[in-house]
C-alpha cells in the first residue's frame, strides 16, 4: 500500500511539533514541552491531537488541521484501497 495516496502524507508527531513551534513562535517551544509532557513517553500523533484539543485557542487550531489532514490521510486510503481491489 502507498503510504501517501493521492500526495496527502499521513500527518505524524514531528508534522504536530512543526505546527506549534511555528504558530507560538517563541513561546513554541515551551508550549510543546508541556504538550510532551501531559502526552507521556513517546506519544503518538492522536494521543498529541486529543492534548492539543483541550489546549489553548491557538493550539486547537493546529490540532483541528491535523485532525482534518488525518482524516482525510484516513479516508483516501481507505477509497485507494477500495479502488485497487
Amino acid at each position: 500500500m502507498d503510504s501517501s495516496p493521492y500526495g496527502l502524507a499521513r500527518p505524524t508527531v514531528d508534522d504536530a511539533r512543526a505546527a506549534v513551534l511555528r504558530v507560538h513562535a517563541g513561546d513554541g517551544p515551551r508550549v510543546w514541552d508541556q504538550l510532551l509532557h501531559a502526552a507521556g513517553p513517546q506519544p503518538g500523533i492522536e494521543r498529541l491531537l486529543d492534548l492539543m484539543a483541550t489546549s489553548d485557542a491557538t493550539t486547537r487550531l493546529c490540532a483541528l488541521a491535523l485532525q482534518i489532514r488525518l482524516n482525510s490521510h484516513t479516508h483516501l486510503t481507505a477509497a485507494h484501497d477500495m479502488t485497487r481491489s
